[in-house]
């Protein structure tokens, strides 16, 4: 009898385990599926903008207008000057983003931003990213 019931568990064991291994495996396959439907690729610059100034940043996208399936975007992101900067510190309300978006028929990224602090502040730092998503496969 208990023979009976030690080999019941151990044929209950052996399919769990079982199960969990092929669910695993499925898993794995989604998620490897998942992983390949496509590819995002980020280019970056940052410059500083001193107290009164405008500057533009102009980044190409990453392999741009390449496929005709891709999509493109990009961001502005004003940064803290770095520690150590000389000047007092600088407000970042202040400093505007004047225009940012897609330039030279599409295949580049433009932001201009002008920073309204006094004079004496420390300058600005300006970070743009161009994105580009390329679902896969390429078309």
């Amino acid at each position: 009898m208990v023979s009976r019931v030690k080999r019941s568990l151990r044929t209950l064991r052996t399919a769990a385990a079982a199960a969990i291994g092929a669910g695993a495996g499925v898993f794995l396959a989604a998620s490897l599926a998942i992983a390949a439907t496509s590819v995002t690729k980020h280019f970056s610059g940052i410059v500083s903008i001193p107290a009164g100034q405008t500057r533009t940043v102009s980044l190409p996208y990453p392999d741009a207008l390449e496929y005709g399936n891709a999509r493109y975007s990009g961001r502005a992101v004003v940064l803290a000057p770095k520690p150590g900067a000389k000047g007092r510190s600088p407000s970042l309300k202040k400093v505007k983003i004047l225009y940012a978006g897609s330039s030279l028929g599409g295949s580049s990224f433009e932001v201009r931003a002008h920073n309204s602090n006094s004079t004496g502040t420390a300058a600005v730092r300006l970070e743009a990213i161009a994105t580009t998503l390329e679902p896969l496969p390429h078309s």
